[in-house]
C-alpha cells in the first residue's frame, strides 16, 4: 500500500475510543447474519480471527486539535462506516 496503516493489535485505541465487542446475541442477530452471507457470497473469507475477535470497530475522522469530524461506531461485524459520509468529512 503507498500510505501507512496502523494497526490497534493491543488493543489500547480500541480501548480509547470506546468501541464495543459482539456478544452472543449480536452475533444471531438478522443484520449480522446478513452481513456474513453477504461477505461470504462476495468470496470474502476469515482465515484467522487474531487475538480479539469479538472487538468491534469504527471510523474515525480528525482534524488538527483534536476536532472530530466524523464518528461511526460498529453495532455489529459488517456494520461499516457509509464511504460516502467519510469523504464527506474529509473535504471530498
Amino acid at each position: 500500500m503507498p500510505f501507512p496503516v496502523l494497526l490497534d493489535e493491543d488493543g489500547t485505541a480500541a480501548q480509547v475510543v470506546g468501541t464495543g465487542t459482539l456478544g452472543l446475541a449480536s452475533l444471531l442477530k438478522g443484520s449480522q447474519l446478513s452481513a456474513g452471507f453477504r461477505s461470504f457470497k462476495e468470496g470474502h473469507r476469515q482465515n484467522k480471527a487474531g487475538d480479539r475477535p469479538m472487538q468491534l470497530g469504527a471510523t474515525i475522522v480528525m482534524a488538527p486539535g483534536d476536532e472530530v469530524l466524523y464518528e461511526d461506531f460498529e453495532d455489529f461485524a459488517g456494520d461499516h462506516a457509509d464511504i460516502d459520509e467519510v469523504i464527506a468529512a474529509l473535504g471530498g
